[in-house]
C-alpha cells in the first residue's frame, strides 16, 4: 500500500503527523527550559515513570552509565527499593500527572527525604510537589504522553549538563534530529520509515540490538502498541545468543511472519558485530526475513535519538497501513476506567 494525503486524513484523525513534525520544537524548547540548580548532593539516581514518561530515564541510564561512576535506576512500579534515601535523587517523570504507579513512588520518595524533582504537564503531580516544595518542572500540555518525548527527556537530560555530569549539547545537535525528522515526514518510497513499515505490514517484527539500545528498541515496541495496534518483540545481544536464538523453530505459522531487525550502530563491540552477522545466518533461512538497520549520529546520543524518531515514524505509518487512528487507545482508557471504580 502507498502512503498519501488521502490516508493520512481518514486514519490520523487527531494530527499525530503535525506533532511528530513539531518533535524538533519540542527537543528544543525542552533542553532550554530555564532550570535551578539543584548541586550534586546524592550518590544514586532513580527515574520513576510509565510508559513514554518512563523513556527519558532510561536513556539518561544509558548515557550517564556510559561516562560516570553514579548508578542509575529505572522504576515502572508503585514502590521503590530499599536503598532508595535521602542520598538519592528521584525524578518523578508523569505527562499527565495523573499517573497512579508514579504518584506512589513518588510519596515513597518524599518520605524517605530523598531529593525529588518532578516533570508534568499538570495534575496531581503538580500539586503535591508544589505542596511539599519539591522542584517542579511544567511541561506544555495537550498531547499523548508519548508524542512529549521531546519534553520529557531534555530539561532532565539539561540537568545533568548543569552539573558537569553530560556534555552540552551544540546547535548542530538539533539540526540533525530537524533534517531527521522532514527525512521521514516525506512519505516517498526513498523514505526509510516509510519502506520498514511496508517491510512489518501484516507481519511481527522481532528487534535485537545492543544493550546500549535497549532503550531505542523498547520505544520502538511501544510506539508499536500503541500507534499500530501492533504486536513486536525486542531483545538484546548477546544475552539473546544464549537462549532465544534456539526459538526459530515453532511454530512455523509464525516463523513465516517473522521480519527480523538488527540495529547496527557501528560502535559496537567488535564481539557483538560477530554475534549479529553470525546470528542473521543462522536464523536467515527459518524466517520470512533478516533485515539490518545502520543508524546514523556520532555520539550514543544521537544514535539514540535517529533510532527515536525513526521508530516513531514507523509506528505511524504502520498505523495508516493498518487503517487505525495512531492516537487512540481504547483499551488502555477502559483500563483505567476499571481501575478508578470501587475508589474513594
Amino acid at each position: 500500500m502507498i502512503v498519501n494525503d488521502s490516508l493520512l486524513k481518514k486514519y490520523d484523525k487527531s494530527d499525530m503527523f503535525t506533532l511528530l513534525k513539531n518533535f524538533p520544537k519540542h527537543c528544543f524548547e525542552g533542553y532550554n527550559f530555564p532550570l535551578p540548580e539543584i548541586g550534586k548532593n546524592f550518590e544514586k539516581i532513580i527515574f520513576t515513570g510509565m510508559g513514554g514518561s518512563a523513556i527519558a530515564g532510561d536513556i539518561i541510564k544509558v548515557l550517564i552509565e556510559d561516562t560516570t561512576e553514579i548508578p542509575v535506576f529505572v522504576i515502572r512500579d508503585y514502590s521503590l527499593p530499599k536503598y532508595v534515601d535521602f542520598k538519592t535523587l528521584v525524578i518523578a517523570e508523569s505527562y499527565s500527572g495523573n499517573t497512579e504507579e508514579t504518584i506512589s513512588s513518588y510519596k515513597i520518595a518524599n518520605e524517605k527525604k530523598c531529593l525529588i524533582i518532578c516533570i508534568s504537564s499538570n495534575g496531581e503531580i503538580e500539586k503535591i510537589a508544589n505542596l511539599n516544595h519539591n522542584l517542579f518542572i511544567k511541561i506544555p500540555s495537550g498531547m499523548p504522553p508519548r508524542c512529549a518525548f521531546g519534553y520529557l527527556f531534555f530539561p532532565v537530560y539539561k540537568f545533568f549538563v548543569q552539573m558537569n555530569i553530560l556534555p552540552p549539547l551544540e546547535k548542530k545537535f538539533f539540526e540533525k534530529i530537524e533534517k531527521w525528522v522532514n527525512d521521514f515526514s516525506l512519505y516517498s518510497k526513498n523514505n526509510k520509515a516509510v519502506e520498514i513499515a511496508n517491510k512489518i505490514h501484516k507481519n511481527i517484527l522481532l528487534l535485537y540490538s545492543e544493550n546500549r539500545f535497549y532503550p531505542g528498541i523498547l520505544r520502538w515496541k511501544t510506539q508499536i502498541a500503541e500507534n499500530s495496534k501492533s504486536f513486536s518483540f525486542i531483545n538484546v545481544l548477546p544475552e539473546m545468543n544464549h537462549n532465544e536464538i534456539m526459538s526459530f523453530y515453532f511454530p512455523k505459522l509464525l516463523l513465516k511472519r517473522l521480519i527480523v531487525l538488527f540495529i547496527i550502530s557501528g560502535i559496537e563491540n567488535e564481539r557483538i558485530k560477530k554475534r549479529i552477522e553470525i546470528t542473521s545466518n543462522i536464523i536467515s533461512q527459518k524466517v520470512k526475513e533478516v533485515l539490518k538497520l545502520n543508524i546514523e549520529g556520532e555520539t550514543l546520543l544521537e544514535k539514540l535519538i535517529y533510532l527515536i524518531i525513526l521508530g516513531d515514524w514507523v509506528s505511524y505509518y504502520l498505523a495508516i497501513l493498518n487503517k487505525v487512528d495512531p492516537t487512540e487507545i481504547e483499551e488502555i482508557k477502559i483500563l483505567k476506567e476499571e481501575m478508578k471504580k470501587g475508589e474513594n
